[in-house]
């Protein structure tokens, strides 16, 4: 049964890069989903007091948090990016250019990815 919603038969007879576009797009989804919950409850702390948000926001302020919001800009750009891929190629009749869009997809997110990776970790060496 829950084999049915991984796609593992679909993967096994069809490994083209758009399922794999399309997994990583519900993926993408679905953690996105997930992170709203988690910023409503962080902002939600404000109620709380000044002291409960900053502990809150403390939280993040390490290298697993660097990490989870480096993960959540990955997932923000490739899911924008690609919605916007799928909403040109419905409207302007480009379904035979898919899999061109979407590596063109790929080296935005790629570009923007890191580009924004000194931003991100603090840690990293400003002159490379």
């Amino acid at each position: 049964m829950l084999s049915k919603y991984l796609y593992i038969k679909e993967i096994s007879l069809n490994r083209s890069i758009n399922l794999f576009s399309f997994l990583l797009m519900r993926l993408t989804g679905i953690a996105l989903s997930v992170f709203l919950f988690l910023h409503i409850w962080t902002v939600g702390q404000v109620q709380k007091g000044n002291d409960s948000f900053n502990q809150a926001m403390s939280a993040y302020n390490n290298l697993a948090g660097w990490i989870m919001e480096y993960l959540l800009l990955l997932a923000v750009l490739y899911h924008m990016f690609n919605g916007l891929r799928l909403i040109a190629a419905d409207f302007y009749n480009l379904t035979e250019r898919q899999k061109g869009l979407l590596w063109i997809v790929v080296v935005i997110v790629a570009v923007i990815a890191s580009a924004s990776l000194f931003v991100f970790f603090p840690i990293l060496p400003r002159n490379i």
